[in-house]
């Protein structure tokens, strides 16, 4: 999976770089399928937020969450992705059932 991280209106340390990576890269165990994931991390006035969004299967997957602290953003929208992803598996998997008439 190839993964991009931008930075809006601040610059990110390495370590947010390699954790938000870290994180975003455990998705795969869900679904292998995945060839692309944006990361954006931003500051504002409201604090700090992280988005994610996922190519996969046709379809663009995004979730934001925004928080105190940009590891706590980071893990918040990691969780939103992956139950994204399996409500997506849930979906398709049923569809697959039904035409094959189980």
């Amino acid at each position: 999976m190839k993964i991009e991280i931008t930075a809006r209106h601040y610059e990110a340390s390495d370590r947010v770089k390699e954790y938000a990576k870290a994180e975003v890269s455990r998705i795969t165990k869900l679904f292998d399928r995945i060839p692309t994931a944006h990361i954006i991390l931003e500051k504002s006035k409201e604090g700090e937020q992280a988005e994610i969004t996922l190519t996969m299967l046709g379809k663009q997957l995004v979730a934001s969450e925004a928080s105190d602290d940009m590891l706590k953003s980071i893990d918040l929208v990691v969780e939103k992705m992956e139950r994204q992803i399996q409500k997506l598996k849930g979906k398709r998997f049923a569809n697959a059932r039904a035409n094959n008439g189980w």
